[in-house]
């Protein structure tokens, strides 16, 4: 063989060489990657803002007190209420709402002799009323919240503040006042009372959640704001 021949072996040889090398380098050099296992994704709950509104709990009472009227479930706990310092437009407003139905609405006192003067009444049947006379007098309002049943409306309970209604033995409830807070008229525990007090006028005379005991010893009406005179003419 001459010179060229083994120069073009070598050469040969050498490429070969080569090329194995690195191909075993780029095959086998290379470290494999794993891929992280994918978590799997947690259960899609219902958003709050899709979840169907609540129902509002129902007005089975009104709580009549010395500074407002408030609402109240069959639980007896308090739903809503409505200050008499708010004024007569928001609290008709108030016991529509919880009533579910408007008042009937009338003008009295337009009549000669009449010693409470012209007023708008507003009336939700027979045992619920609210009286607005044309004129008030802070701090003892002269618009006044009756209650003259024990019940209203689709069978709302009507109460004081202190949980007596209409019918009750008011004989008891007067006995256990002050002396400040009734008038016992005919010594014999009725007449009109203050089952709470809210403040006094500027004599100095009490005023708030006021209650009629007729000459049966029942309660005959829940008023508010009223003082002991709210029952005279």
């Amino acid at each position: 063989m001459n010179r060229l021949s083994v120069t073009i072996c070598l050469l040969a040889s050498a490429t070969l060489l080569l090329s194995g090398c690195a191909t075993a380098e780029a095959g086998g050099g290379a470290t494999p990657t794993v891929s992280a296992t994918a978590e799997p994704s947690a259960p899609i709950t219902p958003s709050a803002a899709s979840a169907p509104p609540a129902t509002p709990a129902a007005v089975v009472a009104l709580a009549i007190g010395a500074a407002t009227v408030t609402s109240m479930d069959a639980g007896g706990v308090a739903l809503d209420n409505a200050a008499f310092a708010d004024g007569a437009d928001a609290m008709v407003a108030f016991i529509s709402d919880a009533m579910g139905t408007e008042p009937v609405t009338s003008l009295t006192g337009t009549s000669d002799g009449d010693c409470a003067g012209p007023a708008t009444l507003y009336a939700w049947g027979d045992g619920l009323l609210l009286s607005d006379p044309d004129m008030e007098n802070p701090p003892l309002y002269t618009w006044k919240v009756e209650a003259r049943a024990a019940q209203a409306g689709d069978g709302i309970r009507l109460e004081s503040s202190t949980g007596f209604s209409i019918g009750d033995d008011g004989v008891a409830i007067l006995a256990a006042l002050p002396a400040e807070q009734f008038i016992d008229e005919y010594g014999d525990s009725t007449g009109p009372l203050l089952f709470e007090v809210a403040g006094a006028d500027a004599e100095g005379t009490p005023y708030g959640g006021a209650a009629l005991v007729g000459p049966d010893g029942l309660v005959s009406a829940i008023t508010a704001p009223a003082s002991l005179s709210a029952y005279y003419c």
